[in-house]
């Protein structure tokens, strides 16, 4: 097989949403509103095998919860995070990604 073909395939960008992947799904709420997210304890490690080879974003629809997830995704594991509403994804990632190099 052609060498430039099997790089043509090759994904460059890996889109991973935030709440249900990278957290237990699940939000904690006060009186005030939505306080906590349950993050796994190992994710940054396993990205960082990979993160040399492929772009790594993250996206999230949740407005409410924004803040908390860009202090775990952004500040803490430094990826870029990106707040996209879930029926608009394949939309946003054929505007700002070749779709065709992305796995989400």
């Amino acid at each position: 097989m052609n060498n430039k073909n099997n790089e043509e395939n090759i994904p460059t960008t890996f889109i991973l949403d935030v709440d249900g992947v990278m957290t237990s799904g699940y939000f904690f709420y006060s009186a005030s509103g939505k306080i906590m997210k349950a993050f796994g304890p190992d994710d940054n490690d396993a990205l960082s095998l990979i993160s040399k080879y492929i772009n790594i974003r993250f996206v999230t629809g949740d407005r409410k919860g924004f803040k908390i997830s860009k202090k775990r995704i952004v500040d803490d594991m430094g990826y870029q995070l990106d707040l996209v509403s879930t029926i608009k994804r394949i939309d946003w990632i054929k505007e700002y990604f070749d779709p065709r190099k992305v796995v989400y």
